[in-house]
């Protein structure tokens, strides 16, 4: 079973339907810089359009059961669930060859698992969310609606 919801990267905030994925820690969403099929049928994130995109010179490869991305690493506001998460380092995706990312009903994944697990060594949101006292306790809950 996949769980998924609305995300949004940048100021003003640039909208991204997610997989909120338990069994691996980094955020990432396609960008405009993939040309890859599976990226080109998604939301892709624009840099340009964010006045506190930083970008870093860091590249990102992760590789899932069913697919992989790779991609650059920058920084950037992410808002979830009513919470605005400051300086959030994320992934923009520049390829995505997978033909399971294609079909997919979500543009990109937020990694929810601790951060040894992370590639690049990217903090995972919901610890940038803890680290900034943006929540009063370190564990998260997921409610289900119909």
């Amino acid at each position: 079973t996949e769980y998924f919801g609305t995300i949004g990267i940048g100021t003003p905030a640039q909208d991204f339907t997610v997989i909120f994925d338990t069994g691996s820690s980094n955020l990432w969403v396609p960008s405009i810089y993939c040309s890859s099929a599976a990226c080109t049928n998604h939301n892709r994130f624009n840099p340009d359009k964010s006045s506190t995109y930083e970008a870093t010179s860091e590249t990102v490869s992760i590789t899932y059961g069913t697919g992989s991305m790779t991609g650059i690493l920058g920084y950037d506001t992410v808002q979830v669930g009513g919470i605005e998460d400051t300086n959030q380092i994320f992934g923009l995706s520049e390829t995505e060859p997978s033909s399971f990312l294609y079909y997919s009903p979500f543009d990109g994944i937020l990694g929810l698992a601790y951060p040894s697990i992370s590639a690049s060594g990217a903090t995972p949101v919901f610890d940038n969310i803890w680290d900034q006292g943006l929540i009063s306790q370190d564990l998260f809950s997921v409610y289900l609606s119909s």
